[in-house]
């Protein structure tokens, strides 16, 4: 076993959507695998409470996760409730110490719903401080003692909320994986009904390989997932998926480069 990859969404299958084929390609190369949650999807259901959804989903979320043999986490916060206050802030710190990661994927910092926005800021922050002895989050996990890659996964709609793509730095190209992703994805059975009828999409394991098909198309592959880089001051700015999937990791110019 090399090392640790934590992929941290905001609800169940937002991992699964926009970083599961990575996450099957590094657990390929010998990475423990970690997933996690913010919220359990509590409002995610046209039909079923919120206690019987948020259930359904924490199960679905761990069944997509051993696809690939992930541990999944659940961070405890309640969806669409999502903001940076301390009880979420110790909450991301909490599962950043426990399980120490090598590698950090989570949603990008400006996305179609503030949910996933401020769990951007929040495992942001939770991977720099989970680091600082004297910070309380609540777990006997000792503070870590490296800053970790950290990298965004694209905005949903390989777009912002001005319509103009992010800025990414480079693109997995995914095809071997897509089988898996999608299998990882298809355990989310809950979400058909609900994004269907709440999103409109006809299909959500379609709407999956239209949006990889759009990161493909940026490197000139089928199918593609595209990622930023965090290279704030402290945290490291060689691109360590590069250097895991040589000719995998496709990298794009960035403006600043």
């Amino acid at each position: 076993m090399q090392d640790r990859v934590l992929a941290f969404g905001c609800h169940p299958d937002d991992v699964e959507f926009m970083a599961a084929g990575t996450l099957a390609l590094l657990a390929e190369r010998g990475y423990e695998i970690h997933t996690a949650t913010m919220t359990g999807g509590e409002v995610g259901s046209p039909a079923l409470s919120r206690a019987e959804i948020h259930a359904v989903r924490l199960k679905e979320a761990a069944a997509a996760a051993a696809v690939i043999g992930a541990h999944y986490h659940y961070a405890g916060g309640c969806d669409l409730e999502v903001e940076y206050n301390e009880f979420y802030r110790r909450a991301a710190t909490r599962i950043v110490r426990e399980v120490d990661p090598f590698i950090v994927l989570t949603n990008p910092p400006m996305d179609y719903l503030a949910d996933h926005e401020q769990t951007s800021l929040l495992v942001r922050n939770a991977a720099y401080i989970a680091s600082v002895p004297l910070y309380d989050c609540g777990t006997s996990a000792p503070p870590t003692k490296r800053f970790p890659y950290l990298f965004y996964w694209n905005a949903m709609g390989l777009k912002d909320i001005f319509g103009r793509p992010l800025p990414l730095h480079c693109v997995i190209d995914v095809g071997a994986a897509m089988a898996t992703k999608e299998k990882m994805l298809a355990c989310h059975a809950s979400q058909r009904d609900w994004l269907a009828a709440h999103n409109k999409m006809d299909s959500y394991i379609q709407t999956m390989k239209e949006l990889s098909r759009g990161h493909g198309r940026l490197i000139g592959r089928e199918h593609g997932e595209g990622f930023i880089q965090h290279r704030g001051h402290g945290y490291p700015a060689d691109n360590i998926l590069a250097s895991i999937l040589p000719g995998v990791c496709k990298e794009l110019p960035v403006r600043g480069d």
